[in-house]
């Protein structure tokens, strides 16, 4: 199973999430560094875990549309590969973001895109293996604009995702980000992979413990997103070597 590094980004650095209330995220200064500059954080974590992918939720994007593009770009140019959640809305929002189209994998979430006919769009520019759709929830429920799905059931949006090519599916639960309440995906996970098989399915928000981990492995899940555990010095190289093969150790 894949292990996934976090990091939410607001104002240009980093924060600490917690239950999606984002007015409230405090700037986060993780146990491998004193800063809470982006780019000094994932290096610091690579050091140690030999993290090469990471997961980043433009949080500047998503609720100000004002993109971090040239920090993003300087993640990658660290040879950091990124998905990355830009809060994209419509077809428009691409002109903002272009220069990184070639760069990372981008992230369509329910809780931005405006209507179905946008991620139809998408899908018809980029190439399905450059989009991960993430599924995102409050307390197991669909996180979306209202009326951008109907009255289309979670289940029923995941399929409308896989007609359009899109493997690659995120599910997050905002509700359980950065808390103690563990992890709230792992039956609807075990109910997506036995309805699509084909998924490569990632979940997040609450994962807190090796024994976590072993569940969602032993669910057939195929990534973890590591966030407020992994930054709080709750896992380390010892305890996550039976789940993740370190790109140090290769």
């Amino acid at each position: 199973m894949k292990m996934i590094p976090v990091l939410d980004i607001l104002d240009g650095i980093a924060v600490r999430a917690v239950g999606g209330v984002r007015n409230d995220y405090q700037p986060l200064y993780s146990a491998d560094s004193q800063s809470s500059d982006p780019i000094e954080i994932a290096r610091a974590i690579r050091t140690r875990f030999g993290f090469q992918e990471w997961y980043i939720a433009d949080l500047d994007g998503i609720v100000h549309r004002n993109w971090n593009c040239k920090l993003l770009e300087e993640l990658i140019d660290q040879d950091f590969s990124l998905r990355i959640d830009l809060g994209i809305r419509a077809i428009e929002d691409l002109y903002q973001v272009g220069s990184l189209l070639e760069k990372s994998r981008f992230i369509l979430a329910s809780e931005a895109l405006a209507d179905c006919s946008t991620l139809d769009s998408l899908t018809g520019m980029l190439a399905p293996t450059q989009l991960t759709f993430s599924l995102d929830l409050i307390n197991g429920h669909l996180n979306c604009p209202q009326g951008a799905w109907a009255s289309r059931s979670i289940f029923e949006v995941v399929e409308y995702v896989l007609d359009r090519g899109i493997r690659e599916l995120i599910v997050l639960d905002l509700a359980y980000v950065g808390c103690t309440k563990g992890i709230g995906t792992l039956d609807l996970c075990m109910q997506l992979k036995t309805e699509f098989p084909e998924l490569e399915l990632i979940t997040g928000g609450g994962v807190r413990t090796t024994d976590q981990l072993q569940q969602l492995e032993q669910a057939g899940i195929d990534g973890a997103l590591l966030g407020t555990a992994l930054h709080n010095g709750d896992f380390n190289t010892e305890n996550l070597i039976p789940f993740h093969q370190l790109e140090s150790d290769v």
